[in-house]
């Protein structure tokens, strides 16, 4: 159920658990996203209840980012080590690609995030 006291976060040393203030939690806690309904508490979940996380933040939809920009941003921020004003850039061209894989690796599965 939903929870609207300031959470018991167990990953205390968590980039959520350093961002995520009773200000912003009193803010954000009863908002939802258009998209589907995420709330704060969905994205912040793993970090109140696993002892063991770095981040503890995980968005639910893209409103998630613009929603919760406040908790959002700084936390990427601090993570990719980037300031406020980062452009981010996709170049999806495969050709740039270089590098020396031995094609006779056995390549069991790969993961490329954009």
């Amino acid at each position: 159920g939903e929870i609207s006291s300031f959470p018991d976060m167990k990953s205390t040393r968590s980039l959520v658990a350093k961002h995520v203030t009773k200000e912003k939690w009193d803010k954000y806690h009863e908002h939802k996203t258009a998209t589907c309904g995420f709330t704060l508490e969905k994205a912040i979940a793993c970090a109140v209840q696993f002892d063991n996380q770095h981040v503890g933040l995980y968005a639910g939809d893209w409103d998630c980012y613009k929603d919760f920009a406040e908790v959002f941003d700084p936390i990427i921020q601090e993570y990719h080590g980037i300031k406020a004003d980062a452009k981010h850039t996709s170049d999806m061209d495969f050709s740039k690609i270089t590098g020396n894989v031995n094609p006779k690796a056995p390549i069991h599965s790969t993961r490329i995030r954009v």
